[in-house]
């Protein structure tokens, strides 16, 4: 599923294609995705110009001149190509966005999983996709402080905590792993157990391994490309995860990596780097 680095990688992809540009059409091509697509979506977005593109969450918001904002999920597969003149129409193309000087959106989703839906902008933070979502991990607002508040009552285990969307947002499971070994946190530890060393640690950990990951593309494991069709590059970097076996990247440590379960995902770790 594509998580924070590879919706930031995609918006940023295609904020720079489509931002002040109109749309002229909307078309959808199936009626459901993961969600009935609103009959009424082609007639609120159809004549209105894009006036931002960002990310919320694992969600792509694209801000329009009439006071809508498109939200769009891309769901366990979902990708987005911009095409010109629409020359070439991709399999599994659920719905196409037209704007002026040719350029089209698509939306390839095998799984339909993936959503969209419009709301008024206005109302964005309180609607339902967003309501109980937690803290932006990229943001000052999430520190040691906040972590440490979240953390000093669980007894699960912090993997579970840092990938829970009502504590932070966008934390997958591939950028848990990985923020584990580089702040040296057993990811079976219980949340409760951290201190504020451990919580400084681990803030830094999941701000680098995030900001590194949108910096090359995201990680191209399964379904993700970047919007040009090409692969992210992240996954080349990866420290323990899909690495069981393989010996510990760490120059002082030979250890083999382990795989493990926690909450019916694999997890990944050093034994001897991670207490």
């Amino acid at each position: 599923m594509p998580e924070l680095p590879e919706v930031q990688t995609v918006v940023n992809g295609i904020k720079s294609k489509i931002n002040k540009h109109k749309i002229l059409r909307f078309k959808k091509y199936i009626s459901k995705l993961r969600y009935p697509i609103q009959k009424n979506l082609s007639s609120k977005v159809e004549g209105s110009k894009v006036t931002t593109v960002f990310r919320k969450a694992k969600y792509i918001i694209i801000n329009l001149s009439n006071n809508k904002s498109l939200v769009i999920h891309l769901g366990m597969s979902g990708r987005i190509i911009i095409v010109k003149d629409n020359k070439k129409k991709f399999k599994h193309t659920h719905f196409s966005i037209f704007f002026n000087k040719n350029l089209v959106l698509q939306f390839i989703d095998p799984r339909r999983f993936g959503y969209i839906c419009i709301t008024k902008t206005v109302s964005l933070e309180r609607h339902r996709f967003f309501v109980n979502l937690g803290v932006e991990p990229l943001i000052e607002k999430f520190n040691d402080r906040y972590l440490l508040n979240v953390t000093k009552n669980k007894k699960s285990p912090i993997k579970n905590i840092i990938m829970n969307q009502k504590y932070i947002v966008g934390v997958g499971n591939i950028y848990a792993s990985e923020a584990l070994f580089l702040s040296g946190i057993n990811p079976k530890n219980m949340g409760c157990s951290l201190t504020r060393q451990d919580c400084i640690k681990l803030v830094k950990a999941i701000k680098n391994v995030l900001k590194k990951s949108i910096k090359l593309g995201g990680s191209s494991i399964s379904d993700h490309t970047m919007i040009s069709g090409k692969m992210g590059y992240f996954q080349n970097k990866l420290q323990v995860y899909g690495r069981e076996g393989l010996k510990c990247r760490k120059r002082t440590c030979q250890s083999p990596i382990i795989r493990i379960v926690i909450a019916r995902r694999s997890t990944f770790y050093c034994t001897e780097c991670q207490k």
